[in-house]
C-alpha cells in the first residue's frame, strides 16, 4: 500500500520525534492496512491509536496530545517504522476488514447501542458525537 522511506518519516517528524519514535517500535500493536491507510496502536503511558495515510505524501494522525495538535508524533514514527520493517522482512501485514457490509445489516437500535458503547471507551468518538449533538451544531446542518 504505502510507499515511503525512513527519510520521509524523519523529514516529517523531525529529529526529536523520530528518535523518540524509534524507541517505541516494539510497542506497536495491531498493525494493519487497507487501500488507503495504515493503522496501529502504540502502548506508551497510555494506548494511542495511529492512522497513517499517503495522499500528497506521508501524513499521520494520533490521539496523543502532541498528535492531536497536528504533529507527526513519536507514535506515528513508531508505526511507520514498524510498517517499513514488516514490509522489508516479508512479514504479513494484516488486511483491515471492511465493516460496511456488516454494519449495513444492523437495525437502527443496534447501531445506536454500538455507537454509545464505543463512545464510552473512545474519547475522540465521544467528543465528535457531543459536538454533533450540540444545538449550535444542529443549526448549522
Amino acid at each position: 500500500m504505502a510507499d515511503f522511506t525512513k527519510q520521509d518519516v524523519l523529514a516529517l517528524a523531525g529529529e526529536r520525534s523520530y528518535g523518540r519514535g524509534v524507541q517505541y517500535v516494539d510497542s506497536v500493536e495491531e498493525l494493519e492496512a487497507d487501500d488507503v491507510a495504515i493503522y496501529a496502536e502504540v502502548q506508551g503511558g497510555d494506548l494511542y491509536r495511529v492512522r497513517l495515510t499517503l495522499r500528497d505524501g506521508l501524513d499521520g494522525e494520533c490521539d496523543c496530545p502532541y498528535g492531536e495538535d497536528g504533529n507527526f508524533c513519536k507514535h506515528c514514527v513508531a508505526v511507520a517504522l514498524a510498517y517499513l520493517y514488516a514490509r522489508e522482512h516479508g512479514e504479513e501485514i494484516r488486511r483491515r476488514p471492511d465493516l460496511r457490509p456488516y454494519l449495513e445489516t444492523l437495525d437502527h437500535g443496534a447501531l445506536v447501542e454500538l455507537l454509545l458503547e464505543a463512545s464510552q471507551t473512545d474519547r475522540r468518538l465521544r467528543h465528535r458525537l457531543e459536538d454533533r449533538a450540540s444545538p449550535r451544531s444542529r443549526r448549522r446542518s
